[in-house]
C-alpha cells in the first residue's frame, strides 16, 4: 500500500512524552507526524491536574530549556502555585503549579498546532513498518488502513498498550486510561519482535462534586504565584487576561487539606480483600513513591492518619481530584472511604478511582539516545520505559524527538551527561541499570543537585538547543538577555557598596549585626537570610535586571565554593564521558574483567566509560581493565 505521507519522523502518542517528541523534532526542522487515537486528547492529563514538584519542577524547566512546551501550557494553565522547600533555601526550591485540566489540554494543543513542520493524525498505530533485511523502521500502518513513511519513529504509548483496568476484583476493562480503548495490535507486533516485555501497573483516585463538600472542616491552602514562570519566553504571554487582571496566569484557586483518619483505615482492612491490588486480580508492581490508600494501611499500620489534597480540576467545573486516596477498591467501598473523611461526609463521587496495568519494555533494551537497539530507527519515551510522572515523560519525549530527528536529518545524535541535567540522570539511569518498579526521579538521584536547579535549567540547556539551531532569532535574544542578566547582577554586586543606613532594616530583619562602613554587596549577599534583590533595591541599582536572573546570581554569590567543588566533579564526569566505547565490542572475550562485569556489559553495552561505570556489577578495577583492553581493540575513541 503507497504512503499518503513521507515525513521524517512519526510520534505515535500525544501525551506529555509525545508532544514533546514532536515539537523537539519539529523544531530542529523535520517533517514529523503526530498520531494519537483521539485529537481532542492531545495533551491529556490523565492523572493528577498537576506539574512539578521537588526534581519534576526542575525536569519541566529543562523541558522548557530545550524548546518544549511543558513550561508554556503550564504558565497559561496554573490555578495554584507552590514553591516547595522554602524552608531549605532556595538551592532547592521546587516549583509546583495545579493547572486547570482543560486548560492545561487545550495549550498544549494550540502549542503543537504553531508548528508548521508538524501535522497532527487521528488513529490507532496497528503495526511498524519495518524493512526486514535491515531490521529498521520505514512508517507505521493504523487500523484505519493509513500508511506514513518515516526513517524514525518515536512510540509514546502510555499505560494503552493492552491496558487493563481495575475496578475491585469483579471489574476488570480493557482500556489504555477511563474512556480509551487499549492498543493491542501494536503491543503484539513488538512483543513478536523479540523485545523483553513485562507488565507494571498504577493507579488513580476518585473525584468528587466540589459542591457536596463541608469546606468548613477543611484547611484552606492558597497559591503563592508571585511572578514565578515556568517558561522564560514572553512572547506569548498577552494571550491570555485572568478574571483578576493578571496577564500572566488564570485567576488562582484554593487547594484544601483533610485526612483519613481511623475511619478509613477501618474500611479499607475490612475490604483488603475486594481491592484489585490486594486480592489477586494484579499481580505487577506499582510505584512505590505514590501508594494506594491500601499501601499506606497495610505498609504503615502505625501512622494514624494520612493527608489529602482536595485540587480544583479547572475553572469550569466543580469536580475536585482526590489526592492521596488513590485505589482500586470497588466502587462503593471508595464512595464509604469518601463519606468517612472529615469534610466529605455527603461526598457525592463523580468518577471512581482505579488500577490499570500495561505493557512495559525494560529500558535497557534502549541506547543512551532513547533508541532501541536490536531495530534502528525505533525510539521509546515515557512509560513505555517504566517510568512513572508527567515531568518524567515530558523529558524522555524531548530527548527521544531530538535524536529521531537528529537521525532522519542524518546529524549526530544528543547525549545529555548526568553533570548537566535531571533528563540526563533519568535517561542514564534508565537505560544503564533499568528498573524493577515505575521509576520517579528525586533530587537524591542526581550526584550534581546543587549546581543542577530550577533556576538555572535556561543557562545549563539552552546553549544546547541554540546550536541545534532549534530557537528562533528572537528566542536567541531572549536567551541571552536573560544570561546577561546573570552575569551583570554579579557585576553590579562586586562593583556597587552599599552603606550602613541602607542596609539597617535588611540586616535587622534577618537578625544580623550591622555594617561597621560601606560594604561591597557581594560580601553583605553572602549572609545567610539576606536577599541579592533587597540590597539591589536599598541601593537603588539593578531596576532592569530580571528577577530570576538577579535570584540565579545571588546564589552563585552564597555557595560558590559549594557550587565550585561541584563543578569540580562534573567536570572529572564529563571527560569519563568523553572516552567512547565502541558498540559492538566484544565484552565476552575480555578475560580480564569479571565474569559479572562481562555479561552486564555485554547487555548494556555502554557508550561512553562514564556509562560503564554506572553499571551495578562493575568494579573500578573492572574499568581500569576496560580501558586497557578497549585501547587494544582500537574500540575506544574521543566522543
Amino acid at each position: 500500500m503507497p504512503n499518503e505521507l513521507d515525513l521524517d519522523v512519526i510520534v505515535v502518542g500525544a501525551g506529555h512524552a509525545g508532544t514533546e517528541a514532536a515539537v523537539a523534532c519539529a523544531r530542529l526542522g523535520a517533517r514529523v507526524a503526530l498520531i494519537t487515537s483521539a485529537l481532542e486528547t492531545i495533551g491529556q492529563m490523565s492523572c493528577n491536574p498537576a506539574i512539578g514538584g521537588v526534581a519534576k519542577g526542575t525536569v519541566a524547566r529543562e523541558v522548557d530549556a530545550l524548546g518544549g512546551i511543558m513550561g508554556r501550557a503550564t504558565d497559561l494553565a496554573t490555578l495554584q502555585f507552590r514553591m516547595l522547600n522554602r524552608s531549605k533555601g532556595p538551592a532547592v526550591w521546587a516549583p509546583r503549579s495545579q493547572c486547570d485540566r482543560g486548560l492545561y489540554r487545550r495549550a498544549v494543543r494550540s502549542l503543537v498546532e504553531k508548528h508548521p513542520r508538524l501535522v497532527t493524525v487521528q488513529g490507532t498505530v496497528a503495526r511498524l513498518l519495518i524493512d526486514a533485511g535491515s531490521m529498521q523502521v520505514l512508517g507505521v500502518e493504523t487500523l484505519e488502513g493509513r500508511c506514513f513513511g518515516a526513517s524514525a519513529v518515536v512510540i509514546t504509548a502510555g499505560t494503552f498498550l493492552r491496558g487493563r483496568i481495575h475496578i475491585g476484583t469483579e471489574t476488570q476493562l480493557p482500556g489504555g486510561r477511563a474512556g480509551d480503548p487499549p492498543a493491542i495490535h501494536l503491543a503484539e507486533q513488538l512483543e513478536r519482535l523479540g523485545l523483553t516485555v513485562e507488565r507494571f501497573k498504577t493507579g488513580t483516585p476518585p473525584r468528587i462534586d466540589g459542591r457536596s463538600v463541608d469546606y468548613s472542616r477543611l484547611e484552606r491552602q492558597d497559591s503563592e504565584i508571585e511572578t514565578f514562570d515556568f517558561n522564560w519566553s514572553h512572547f506569548w504571554k498577552a494571550q491570555r487576561r485572568g478574571a483578576d487582571g493578571n496577564t500572566r496566569h488564570p485567576e488562582q484557586l484554593p487547594c484544601w487539606i483533610t485526612y483519613a483518619g481511623p475511619e478509613v483505615k477501618r474500611i479499607v482492612q475490612e475490604n483488603i480483600e475486594l481491592s484489585a491490588m490486594y486480592g489477586g486480580a494484579i499481580a505487577s508492581r506499582g510505584p512505590r513513591y505514590c501508594p494506594s490508600v491500601e499501601d499506606k494501611i497495610v505498609k504503615f499500620p502505625d501512622v494514624d492518619r494520612h493527608q489529602i489534597f482536595l485540587e480544583p480540576e479547572g475553572h469550569d467545573t466543580a469536580e475536585l481530584y482526590v489526592n492521596g486516596l488513590s485505589t482500586s477498591l470497588p466502587a462503593k467501598v471508595q464512595l464509604d472511604l469518601l463519606r468517612a473523611v472529615p469534610g466529605l461526609e455527603h461526598a457525592f463521587m463523580t468518577r471512581p478511582g482505579y488500577a490499570i496495568e500495561y505493557d512495559y519494555y525494560p529500558p535497557t533494551q534502549l541506547d543512551a539516545t532513547l533508541q532501541v537497539k536490536s531495530l534502528g530507527g525505533l525510539f521509546f519515551a515515557g512509560q513505555i520505559n517504566g517510568t512513572t510522572g508527567y515531568e518524567e515523560a515530558a523529558g524522555q519525549g524531548a530527548i527521544a524527538g531530538i535524536n529521531a530527528g537528529l537521525r532522519a536529518l542524518g546529524r549526530p545524535s544528543l547525549v545529555l551527561g548526568r553533570e548537566s541535567s535531571y533528563i540526563g540522570v533519568l535517561v542514564d539511569d534508565l537505560v544503564t541499570r533499568g528498573v524493577d518498579e515505575p521509576y520517579r526521579l528525586f533530587t537524591s538521584r542526581s550526584e550534581f543537585r546543587l549546581t543542577v536547579r530550577q533556576d538555572n535549567a535556561l543557562k545549563r540547556l539552552a546553549p544546547t538547543a541554540i546550536e541545534l539551531g532549534m530557537f528562533s532569532g528572537e528566542e536567541v535574544a531572549v536567551v541571552g538577555r536573560r544570561l546577561s542578566d546573570e552575569i551583570e547582577s554579579i557585576a553590579i554586586a562586586e562593583q556597587t557598596s552599599v552603606r550602613p543606613q541602607e542596609a539597617d532594616a535588611i540586616l535587622a530583619e534577618a537578625g544580623g549585626s550591622a555594617l561597621p562602613h560601606a560594604v561591597r554587596i557581594v560580601e553583605v549577599a553572602k549572609r545567610q537570610g539576606i536577599s541579592l534583590s533587597d540590597l539591589f533595591v536599598a541601593t537603588d541599582v539593578g531596576k532592569h535586571l530580571s528577577r530570576e536572573a538577579v535570584m540565579t546570581a545571588e546564589l552563585e554569590i552564597k555557595y560558590a565554593g559549594y557550587f565550585e567543588r561541584e563543578r569540580i566533579q562534573a567536570e572529572k564526569m564529563r571527560r569519563m564521558g568523553d572516552l567512547a566505547l565502541d558498540p559492538e565490542l566484544a565484552y565476552g572475550e575480555m578475560r580480564s574483567l569479571s565474569f559479572e562485569a562481562r555479561q552486564k556489559l555485554q547487555a548494556t553495552r555502554p557508550l561512553t566509560l562514564a556509562q560503564a561505570s554506572r553499571i551495578p556489577g562493575v568494579s573500578p578495577s573492572d574499568l581500569q581493565n576496560l580501558v586497557l583492553e578497549a585501547h587494544r581493540r582500537t574500540g575506544v575513541n574521543r566522543a
